[in-house]
Formats: structure tokens, sequence, C-alpha cells
């Protein structure tokens, strides 16, 4: 039977493909308000998924926690590519901020995200 659901997993994989830029966030968080404002500033289109309006968002934050050791929000993604949150990720140069200072956050979403 081919009707089992999909896995967090697959689901999240989903949802992060779907666009060049997502965001999963919280409503009333300040730093996914200023990457969101940013990104705007900037002219980059992006998805932001608030885990408040997803169906199983805690499902799907702790499938973030547990894939890409991000507990905190917002958890961004460009290109498929985890880059962390506001002004911090899992290289020394990534997050969304730095990531948009240094040029490399357009040139991703152009030329797709070079692995680190």
């Amino acid at each position: 039977d081919d009707s089992t659901p999909p896995t967090m997993a697959a689901e999240l994989a989903r949802i992060i493909a779907k666009d060049d830029v997502v965001i999963f966030s919280y409503g009333g968080c300040p730093y996914c308000r200023r990457v969101t404002r940013a990104l705007d500033a900037a002219g980059v289109p992006y998805n932001e998924v608030d885990y408040d309006d997803c169906d199983d968002g805690e499902a799907v934050r702790a499938e973030i926690r547990a894939t890409h050791k991000q507990r905190s929000v917002p958890a961004v993604f460009v290109k498929g590519k985890f880059v962390g949150g506001c002004n911090d990720g899992p290289e020394p140069w990534m997050g969304v901020l730095p990531l948009l200072n240094s040029g490399k956050l357009t040139e991703w979403i152009r030329n797709g995200a070079a692995e680190a």
C-alpha cells in the first residue's frame, strides 16, 4: 500500500525544496523579523513557515533540531542548504545577515548553494 504518510524528514525536504529561501519561524520572534526585513530590503523572495501555522509544527521543529542541531528560530535554508539563523550558522561565515552582507546569499540563489 503506497498510502503511508511521508516521514517528517521527507516532508521537511519537500518544504525546503519548493523555494530558494525558506525560513522556519515563530510569529513573535524578533530575529525572525530581522531576517524577513533584511530579505525584503534586499529584494530576495522567501517562503516563511511559522511553526504555529503548521499542522505538526513541533514535529517539524524537532526534525530541524535533530538534523541540523538548530534549537532556535529562525532556521533558514537557501537552495536546500541549511545556513543557520539571523546572525550565525553551522559555519562561522553563515547566518542570513552575514550571507546578505557578503553577497553569498544572492550568489547562491543565482548559482546554487556551494558546499561549504
